[in-house]
């Protein structure tokens, strides 16, 4: 038996109140994302409750973070190159191919498609048809060929406080501005495993510990 979503429970209760979402304790597929503090660089684990036990899917994959390291949720701020660290529901995959997802929404990116992350916008942090000003063509772009959006204040969106925080693929060795980057196979692989109807959570999480 794998007893390491014990240890993500554990990460999650040492987050602020501010950034835990109350419904994680009943996720069944946990992406545990861990950094040490100050650091760019860290691990994602993707462990998945089968038949009662829990199963490694992936274990100990590199990731890159933002060039200014983690930060709690509630201190995140649009620019200043933090990823945030918090528990986040796993609702919407997006990418450039035709894809089905088991009870996960799922959104083929278009050439027109784009993301807001321009504060004095109405649509700031959302996913939008159609350019507007100041906001980001998710079309043609290796790291949006398949992601998973972090949903960082998404719902609500306040603005400033952060926007397109994703999981993404990244081949660079630097890091990222904010999203958490990793290897486009590694990717994959836990796109193809989610389900929604595991209740999916990543969980990032600032830590001297590993596991």
């Amino acid at each position: 038996m794998c007893l390491i979503p014990f240890f993500a429970v554990s990460f999650a209760n040492s987050l602020p109140n501010s950034s835990k979402t109350p419904i994680f304790s009943q996720s069944e597929q946990i992406i545990l994302i861990l950094g040490k503090p100050g650091n760019t660089q860290g691990k994602l684990y993707f462990f998945a409750a089968d038949g009662g036990e829990w199963k490694e899917i992936v274990s100990r994959v590199p990731v890159w973070f933002g060039r200014s390291g983690l930060i709690s949720a509630d201190k995140k701020r649009e620019g200043d190159g933090f990823t945030p660290s918090g528990s986040f529901p796993v609702k919407r995959v997006f990418g450039y191919t035709r894809r089905s997802m088991r009870n996960l929404e799922y959104t083929q990116i278009r050439r027109k498609d784009h993301w807001s992350d321009a504060s004095n916008s109405k649509h700031y942090n959302q996913f939008i048809r159609n350019y507007e000003k100041g906001a980001t063509s998710l079309w043609n772009s290796p790291i949006y060929q398949l992601f998973i959006a972090i949903e960082h204040n998404t719902n609500p969106s306040i603005p400033g406080y952060g926007s397109m925080i994703f999981l993404h693929p990244w081949d660079e060795t630097k890091p990222t501005s904010g999203c958490v980057g990793l290897k486009f196979s590694d990717l994959e692989t836990i796109i193809q495993n989610l389900n929604g109807n595991k209740n999916p959570f990543i969980l990032i999480v600032e830590s001297e510990e590993e596991i």
